[in-house]
């Protein structure tokens, strides 16, 4: 087992264990296992076994895995072990969309299909949970990012505008919980809107 890929495998265990508790969702624990140990032809024919039989189910059972499954990796490493891409075409991504469908007035399809506007909708239908303003901030940090990350050579993006998005998630800190959060992304705004106003300072030199 390679030391830098601990956490992967640590979390592929935790999601075996968790899925063994649900019969139906044996197979996805028996692929977490074997994509723990390295065996990754075998894995994958469990996950097509598994995501054929789940995709022909009706939308609740969908819906209650792939929300189970993604609240248990967010923020957690491995995501890519965990969520191959056949599975996440044949069944996340189709799932969430049709939620998205069924459910208008839902938070949670939105917030695991990601992405600037589908993150801000989320936060339209559930503003004060933390796990939606965090995301919110992190998108706005990585937004005002992509403006600056070329400076001094030059702005991409417009700096009177990306001041009052890092203004609005400066606020947004308030409805986090966690000081350490709090405090780990503050420094991020602060050093964004620093940069910011320093390229400010020297176009009018």
């Amino acid at each position: 087992m390679l030391h830098w890929r601990k956490e992967y495998f640590e979390t592929l265990r935790d999601l075996a264990r968790a899925a063994r508790t649900v019969p139906e969702w044996a197979d996805y624990a028996t692929f977490c296992e074997l994509q723990e140990r390295g065996l990754r032809k075998n894995a994958l024919k469990i996950l097509d076994h598994f995501a054929s039989s789940l995709s022909a189910k009706a939308f609740p059972d969908r819906r209650l895995f792939v929300s189970w499954l993604l609240q248990e990796l967010d923020g957690r490493e491995g995501r890519h072990l965990a969520i191959p891409q056949p599975l996440q075409i044949r069944l996340v991504e189709p799932t969430l969309l049709e939620w998205t469908l069924e459910e208008p007035e839902c938070y949670e399809p939105h917030l695991w299909l990601g992405g600037y506007d589908r993150i801000r909708r989320a936060h339209a239908l559930a503003p004060k949970n933390e796990r939606v303003i965090r995301k919110l901030i992190v998108g706005i940090l990585s937004r005002v990012g992509h403006s600056t990350h070329e400076l001094p050579a030059g702005y991409l993006g417009e700096p009177n505008n990306d001041l009052v998005e890092l203004k609005e998630a400066e606020s947004l800190l308030c409805g986090l919980s966690n000081a350490d959060d709090r405090a780990l992304l503050f420094v991020d705004i602060s050093e964004e809107r620093n940069l910011i106003l320093e390229y400010l300072r020297n176009q009018k030199l």
